[in-house]
């Protein structure tokens, strides 16, 4: 029996809502053992965000292995318990956008009130996903000079890309001049644009929405060799993971300030005695972001029962 041409709408909307959504998260995986090198078995795993103090937990399995997937990229301490072992604790753990690390530990005898610090500042190597590329973190984006204040034109910053745009419309919420990229001889706005995961590419291959500085986590630029879940390009894809909250508060006050008599004429205005154009460009402004604090009302003797 041949479907009716008035329920394709409805199979095809029901076909949409099963497709899954394209990743920005990371995960973490990894062993735990005793110092013969033996597994420890229902060791509990914590991971907690250092920026939200949000937790998440696990038990190693039988062989001592530990995995956690869909891991929001942070900065997360692991605190590793188990009984007749010390607790150790491990800190500055950078779990970056689409990045799957691999962390063993080795636990020590001793009471769990006994605590080990950990706090290696080895960079930590990303081995176990195929999906590589160069990763422009927040810092960069808050220091490094961007006259457009357009996160995407930090691309330059990766090997194998060239940008063969007019400079000039490397511009503030310039989206046209922003994606005249070219990734690893890709073709020229041929690139992939996501934001939290969702595609923002349109028709053109445009990104229709670029947030500001202040928005942004970090930048993942990836060429040739990202997942299969984040195809859909000729060239490159730039994966953007957009700032959460934290526990403390945090803001910026931005000036940018280019006058006229900053400027340079050009040549063919210079040539035929035109004066410089009177277009000064100032931009201002701020960001500001906090915990939310949400007050509970007080219980009730009788909400208490019903709880």
């Amino acid at each position: 029996m041949r479907p009716s041409v008035t329920a394709l709408p409805f199979l095809l909307f029901c076909f949409a809502t099963m497709l899954p959504a394209q990743s920005y998260q990371g995960g973490l995986r990894g062993s735990v053992k005793d110092p013969a090198n033996a597994a420890v078995a229902i060791a509990r795993i914590t991971l907690k965000d250092e920026a939200t103090n949000i937790t998440r937990a696990t038990l190693t399995n039988d062989v001592g292995d530990f995995v956690f997937q869909s891991v929001n990229p942070a900065t997360y301490s692991v605190i590793i318990e188990s009984p007749g072992f010390s607790r150790l604790d491990r800190t500055g753990v950078i779990i970056a956008t689409q990045t799957f690390l691999t962390l063993d530990f080795k636990l020590n005898v001793g009471e769990v009130t006994q605590s080990i610090n950990v706090t290696e500042e080895v960079p930590l190597m990303e081995t176990a996903n195929a999906s590589t590329g160069q990763i422009i973190d927040a810092q960069k984006l808050t220091d490094l000079p961007n006259l457009g204040r357009n996160p995407f034109m930090f691309a330059k910053l990766a090997p194998n890309v060239v940008q063969a745009g007019d400079p000039r419309f490397n511009r503030m919420q310039d989206q046209s001049g922003s994606s005249a990229i070219s990734i690893a001889g890709g073709p020229i706005r041929g690139n992939n644009y996501l934001l939290d995961g969702v595609p923002i590419t349109d028709s053109t291959n445009r990104a229709v929405i670029i947030p500001t500085l202040e928005a942004v986590m970090e930048v993942k630029i990836q060429a040739s060799t990202f997942d299969a879940e984040v195809g859909r390009t000729g060239g490159g894809m730039f994966n953007t993971f957009l700032k959460s909250g934290s526990n403390q508060i945090h803001g910026s006050l931005f000036g940018y300030l280019r006058e006229k008599q900053f400027h340079a004429n050009s040549y063919f205005n210079n040539r035929n005695g035109i004066a410089r154009p009177d277009q000064p460009y100032r931009n201002f402004g701020n960001s500001i972001g906090g915990p939310v604090v949400i007050r509970h009302p007080e219980e009730t003797p009788a909400s208490k029962l019903l709880r």
